[in-house]
């Protein structure tokens, strides 16, 4: 099967090693959806230099953070905790997201800023920052992952959720993706589009990425890793499972 150009079979395979990274990274983490297809087809564009933005204290986000740039001191690293004796006011992390996003901009970087979130949670600030970004065009990717299954599980302006986001888009056109956050090579393309826009200034993009609502259970054939190996076997790029011999 010929390469595609946009993702070659070389990067397909560094996709499928950074997932198995990301799923042993997270292995600890019980009450957690799969989420290593997610991470990875969204971290592996990060470039040195460039900030990655988790919510609290997630040690995955932290080990998947960048590095920064030769003699850089405040960018290419995990923004999941405070530093130091800063301490954010509580739900101002989008907010300061985008300030990072602007301080980018200004130093005329082409690095980005990629926030992850969850839906049905509450930050405060998010519809403000988003709508800064939008209207500086700034490079934010806030990329979100859904488990709720489509319901607006908290509402209010502090809620993050499907119903909200949609209409602030609708409202300022700005773009929202959704996607099958367990589909490696989906979320990876929507990602390479939506860090490509944002390098060069056409601004920010929620990627929603949608996961495994909690409590039911995938079939191991439908998790991201097995799906992710069925699609490099079809291309040669992973030993495909031997076909079971009929009975006599």
């Amino acid at each position: 099967m010929s390469e595609n150009p946009l993702l070659p079979h070389r990067r397909l395979k560094e996709l499928h090693a950074l997932m198995l990274r990301c799923h042993e990274l997270d292995r600890r983490r019980k009450d957690n959806p799969a989420r290593e297809a997610l991470l990875a087809a969204a971290t592996i564009h990060l470039q040195p230099g460039d900030l990655l933005f988790g919510e609290g204290t997630d040690a995955t986000v932290e080990a998947l953070a960048p590095l920064p740039r030769p003699n850089a001191t405040a960018t290419g690293k995990s923004m999941s905790k405070p530093e130091g004796d800063l301490r954010l006011p509580r739900g101002s992390r989008l907010t300061l997201c985008a300030a990072a996003a602007l301080g980018l901009q200004t130093a005329g970087s082409d690095g980005m800023v990629m926030a992850l979130a969850t839906a049905g949670s509450a930050e405060a600030g998010w519809a403000a920052a988003l709508e800064y970004a939008h209207l500086a065009r700034l490079p934010l990717l806030l990329v979100c992952s859904d488990t709720t299954g489509g319901r607006a599980a908290r509402k209010g302006a502090s809620a993050l959720n499907w119903q909200t986001v949609s209409k602030l888009a609708k409202k300022l056109h700005f773009p929202v993706l959704s996607v099958d956050g367990e589909d490696a090579v989906a979320v990876y393309r929507v990602v390479q589009e939506s860090a490509i826009r944002a390098r060069v200034g056409d601004g920010p993009a929620v990627i929603w990425s949608v996961l495994t609502p909690k409590g039911v259970k995938q079939s191991r054939s439908m998790q991201p890793i097995a799906r992710m190996e069925s699609y490099l076997a079809a291309r040669g790029l992973f030993p495909a499972k031997p076909t079971k011999k009929p009975r006599a």
